[in-house]
């Protein structure tokens, strides 16, 4: 007796393993205030930061604009962790291109690892830039998973693309598109965002 082709297939394609598909966690414009920072600075300034962290690859794409207090320059930028709002915690990660100015964006990849990928998710990362006016943060943007009720990032024909505006007396404005040049994403229309 002949099997049917169709149970063949059938077969053969549960013998494959099953692909694993990332999760893409969206802290999309999180906030960069003095008022975050503990102690907080007189500070002006002000500015944003969008995350975006794949759980397949554990890597982390970030965007921050910025503009500090008139007359302070920038001097380091670092993630922190672990810890809650308002709370301080040491530097987990420096950044690979380090800020400078009064004012302007920074852009990059890093990888976690399994502890830091638990704190973060859990809201215990921050993001800070220290300055020549606050040497231990001048800004600081807690990272908190954007809320299920805001619009997510759309992914489509293989790009994702994410608007991150800074408005203020001086505007700027990035793009972040993955996968890019250089970019450590593969996005697949499998991803599942949260």
């Amino acid at each position: 007796m002949k099997k049917p082709i169709s149970l063949l297939l059938t077969a053969a394609a549960l013998a494959l393993p099953a692909p694993v598909w990332a999760e893409v966690y969206a802290f999309v414009a999180m906030p960069l205030t003095a008022s975050q920072e503990t102690p907080a600075p007189n500070s002006n300034g002000y500015g944003s930061v969008t995350v975006l962290y794949d759980t397949a690859t554990k890597t982390l794409l970030y965007s921050a604009v910025y503009v500090l207090n008139a007359g302070a320059t920038a001097t380091s930028s670092h993630f922190h962790g672990a810890a809650a709002l308002g709370a301080t915690a040491p530097v987990l990660i420096a950044l690979p291109t380090q800020p400078s100015g009064n004012s302007g964006k920074l852009i990059g990849v890093v990888t976690l690892t399994a502890t830091q990928e638990t704190d973060l998710l859990a809201g215990r990362w921050y993001f800070n830039l220290h300055s020549s006016l606050a040497g231990g943060g001048e800004l600081r943007a807690q990272l908190i998973e954007n809320s299920t009720i805001l619009p997510l990032p759309l992914f489509s024909n293989g790009v994702l693309t994410l608007p991150v505006v800074l408005v203020g007396p001086t505007s700027y404005s990035a793009t972040l598109t993955y996968p890019g040049t250089g970019s450590a994403f593969n996005l697949t229309s499998g991803a599942v965002f949260r």
